[in-house]
């Protein structure tokens, strides 16, 4: 009996093992942008070890196909990743921007806040909560195509691969500007939103809409920003980011290091104000070390010696 027992288990490790070296080979396919490659190898990673992770993957990855036939398969994925789930991740994931003019969408965002409150206690404003996860996969619903080709323009000398790119950066401005339309009406409305009252993840994507406007809207918006953020009600990063992009704009030093430009075609962080203390001030603020943060968000070496 122990034999077989033990001859059970070594089975169901070797298939675990085959089903997250198939997930990670997926995960690589769907980030060079071969996203029917990686639903193959999601699939056979399903076959041999079925997890609600690899069923989240398969819709976002469905999703990203954008027909209509693979956003049929993407809400039936979803739905069976999401169980037992109850964060509001999915809510926000850009990989969503296909779903969510679809009215399946908003059986999502319900089932998903109602086993959050359940969880976590009632958002205050589920209204403006749900505007803002829209808002925030708006945003960055775009990226995935544009961050790939952004990486073949940089390998390619300062070319793109495809004119593909073009409509795809136009989509981007246009639904940046809809977004802070629309954001604006909704700051008159309820005021500057507070993670007590829509979730630390919503507030953050306010900040982050705002910081993608322009410059007069991110002056106009930083105080009440900073006002949240000192009362314990806004993210730091998105608080230094906003900071930093006005420090810059007005011909200043950036205090926190979030912001950089292209250098032959490499990324380095612009100037910032004595950078030996910038762990300091970033640790102050409830953030990490810059040079963890720089590799890790942009691959950027930074090796500044701190005091």
């Amino acid at each position: 009996m122990k034999k077989i027992i033990i001859l059970c288990l070594t089975s169901l490790c070797f298939q675990v093992t085959f089903g997250q070296d198939f997930t990670q080979e997926a995960d690589s396919l769907k980030n060079q942008g071969l996203l029917m490659p990686a639903l193959i190898k999601y699939s056979e990673a399903m076959a041999k070890n079925p997890t609600s992770e690899t069923l989240y993957k398969i819709s976002s990855s469905t999703a990203l196909l954008w027909t209509s036939q693979m956003r049929d398969t993407s809400f039936y994925f979803l739905n069976q990743a999401l169980l037992e789930d109850s964060t509001l991740t999915a809510l926000y994931d850009p990989d969503f921007l296909s779903l969510i003019s679809d009215p399946r969408w908003n059986e999502i965002e319900d089932m998903q806040i109602q086993k959050y409150e359940v969880k976590n206690g009632p958002i205050q404003n589920e209204a403006f909560t749900k505007e803002l996860f829209r808002m925030i996969i708006r945003d960055q619903g775009l990226m995935y195509a544009g961050n790939i080709e952004r990486k073949r323009f940089m390998e390619n000398g300062g070319y793109f691969s495809s004119p593909a790119i073009f409509p795809i950066l136009a989509m981007e401005e246009e639904n940046m500007a809809k977004n802070q339309t629309k954001l604006l009406l909704l700051l008159d409305k309820y005021g500057w939103p507070t993670a007590s009252a829509v979730t630390e993840y919503a507030a953050a994507g306010a900040a982050l809409i705002i910081n993608h406007s322009n410059h007069d809207t991110r002056a106009r918006y930083f105080p009440l920003l900073e006002k949240a953020f000192k009362n314990g009600e806004a993210q730091p990063l998105r608080y230094a980011k906003m900071k930093d992009r006005l420090l810059v704009e007005d011909g200043k030093k950036q205090r926190y290091g979030t912001q950089w430009e292209f250098v032959n075609s490499e990324r380095v962080p612009l100037p910032i104000e004595e950078p030996e203390y910038v762990d300091r001030r970033r640790a102050e603020i409830g953030l990490g070390p810059l040079s963890i943060y720089l590799k890790e968000r942009f691959d950027i070496e930074w090796n500044i010696e701190q005091k």
